[in-house]
């Protein structure tokens, strides 16, 4: 006797009490629906029975008994031919619903062979001898049949050869990749390259012999790119740039140089005439005000990110060696605001390049205020933090734009094509244009820009990537005048129709000087187009396709000129 106690039940039992579901109901409803089939089956047998008592003779056998716990289960065999209808019904529903016949016997190949499972004989398909198959036997040539053992190990290595040479050549197109979109030179690399490459990857064992390799000023600044972009140049590496007889010292990336061995590049190169820091927000007012006393020969400088530097400190520099400067680059700073802007143009009459790269304080005022500078050639005011508008630029150009050879008015977004006839009017020796992002210009402005522009010889690099309402007669208008000497020109992310491409080729003239073309994010560029450009620009070192789709690896490019960007390309470096 059980006294009530019940042992524990799992959660299925569980979850079917709380539904009401009984599992001795489930069985008793199993063994009716048995009952009723068989005696269904017997009702049908006995009926075919009577029907051809003279052919046929009927067949019956006992029931069995079997047993389970405690309850009794019939069950009584089926006559022969209750079981046979039962097998084609159900041969019947293991038929595929959509496949008749003629299909099943179009599909059967009796000249293919099956292949052997494991541990039956089979026959080698080089020798012809008999073995026995294991589940390691290679398959034979073309796949079909299998090998013995010996013959196994002779194909083996003939595919480790040929595994190893399609991993080879996959490595090689990947570095191939590579080198496309890092800008390096394709082909065989020169010993020079080869051994700058050496002294990048192990400059932190290199040390002091660097004095005695003897190396040039362009091959120590090749090797300082490198080490950059590697994130390698800090506190001990920058020791093997500094020599006392230079003039000009350039550091890419000065993120991980700390503020005391920045103060130490003054102490030891103060004969320096132009100086390049980026990345460095370690600098502090110290340190500028150390440069600023020691540096007296200094005439160019180009500081990025000194988020640090004071605005104090920006006027003493200007007030103390502003009349000697002649190149100043400054990006990404808060304290660069008018006050600085009106110290500098006071300060420096002989000012001749001024480039300020988002300068969050930067705006109209500041910009109006740089007027004063009449020897300035190269201005660029790109990406501001503040609002530029028309009047500002035109009145700045009234008054620099005889002078000026390039100018970059990337990021202004406020600026309409007022400011781009006013470049047509007031620089006339210009041979550098960027309006990149500036939404509000039209393709009526470049038009009108280019068109009749006879005081202008040319332009030799244009940038007029992001220009949303660029079309037709703006290009038309830009081959017609400086097809001949443009050797850079961006045209990113413009919505160029597939027809505009046809004017390439209709204004009856090669670009014989384009050097580097950009027209990524250019959805009408597909295979044609490339090719197309490949025939008019004969002398194109590079084309940037990036985000172009419609380009495959059908298409054919001249093996002097780098195709970047191309989508099919890109697999072989992510796999």
């Amino acid at each position: 006797m059980s006294r009530g106690v019940r042992g524990p039940n799992s959660a299925l039992t569980e979850f079917l009490r709380s539904r009401g579901i009984d599992a001795a109901e489930i069985q008793a409803r199993h063994i009716r629906r048995q009952r009723e089939a068989v005696a269904a089956a017997a009702e049908s047998a006995a009926t075919a029975t009577t029907a051809s008592a003279s052919t046929a003779a009927e067949v019956t056998e006992e029931p069995r008994v079997t047993t389970r716990s405690t309850q009794r289960r019939i069950v009584t065999e089926p006559p022969v031919e209750a079981e046979a209808s039962k097998s084609k019904r159900t041969q019947k529903k293991r038929k595929k619903p959509h496949l008749d016949d003629e299909d099943g016997d179009a599909d059967f190949n009796p000249y293919i062979k099956s292949v052997p499972l494991p541990g039956q004989i089979s026959f080698c398909e080089i020798c012809n001898c008999r073995f026995t198959v294991t589940p390691y036997s290679k398959a034979g040539p073309g796949g079909e049949g299998l090998l013995c053992t010996p013959c196994g190990k002779k194909t083996a290595s003939e595919d480790k050869e040929a595994t190893k040479k399609k991993f080879t050549a996959k490595k090689h197109r990947k570095q191939t990749m590579k080198s496309l979109l890092d800008g390096e030179s394709m082909g065989v690399k020169s010993l020079r390259d080869l051994a700058i490459d050496v002294i990048a990857r192990h400059i932190d064992e290199v040390g002091q012999v660097m004095d005695c390799l003897q190396l040039g000023r362009r091959d120590v600044d090749r090797i300082c790119q490198i080490i950059s972009r590697n994130r390698a140049l800090n506190d001990h590496t920058l020791k093997l740039f500094l020599d006392p007889g230079i003039t000009r010292l350039n550091l890419y990336d000065c993120s991980k140089i700390s503020t005391n061995e920045l103060r130490t590049i003054a102490a030891i190169l103060p004969t320096l005439r132009y100086l390049m820091l980026r990345f460095c927000g370690s600098m502090t007012n110290d340190v500028f005000s150390y440069y600023t006393s020691q540096l007296k020969n200094l005439r160019g400088l180009e500081l990025g990110g000194p988020f640090l530097v004071t605005k104090d400190c920006y006027i003493d520099f200007f007030q103390t060696r502003g009349a000697q400067l002649e190149e100043f680059t400054i990006s990404d700073t808060f304290r660069f605001d008018a006050e600085v802007v009106s110290a500098l143009v006071d300060n420096c009459p002989n000012l001749k390049e001024l480039r300020l790269k988002q300068i969050i304080r930067l705006d109209n005022e500041s910009v109006r205020l740089l007027a004063g500078l009449s020897s300035l050639k190269i201005l660029e005011i790109s990406d501001p933090g503040g609002e530029i508008e028309d009047d500002a630029v035109i009145d700045l150009l009234n008054s620099l734009g005889s002078g000026l050879k390039e100018l970059d008015l990337s990021g202004c977004a406020l600026l309409t094509d007022k400011v781009v006839l006013a470049i047509k009017q007031c620089c006339p020796r210009l041979v550098s244009l960027s309006l990149m992002e500036a939404e509000e210009v039209t393709d009526e402005g470049i038009a009108e820009l280019f068109r009749y522009w006879d005081i202008n010889p040319g332009l030799q690099s244009i940038n007029l990537s992001r220009i949303r309402k660029l079309n037709q007669f703006g290009i038309e208008a830009l081959l017609q005048h400086s097809g001949n000497t443009v050797e850079i020109l961006n045209l990113n992310s413009c919505p160029l129709k597939p027809e505009i491409w046809d004017s390439w080729g209709k204004i009856g003239m090669k670009l014989d000087r384009l050097r580097s073309l950009d027209i990524g994010f250019v959805r009408s560029v597909d295979d044609m187009v490339v090719e197309r450009l490949c025939e008019v620009c004969p002398n194109l070192g590079e084309l940037k396709v990036w985000g172009n789709n419609h380009i495959t690896e059908a298409v054919k490019v001249p093996p002097n000129i780098r195709l970047i960007g191309r989508e099919a390309d890109l697999h072989y470096i992510h796999v």
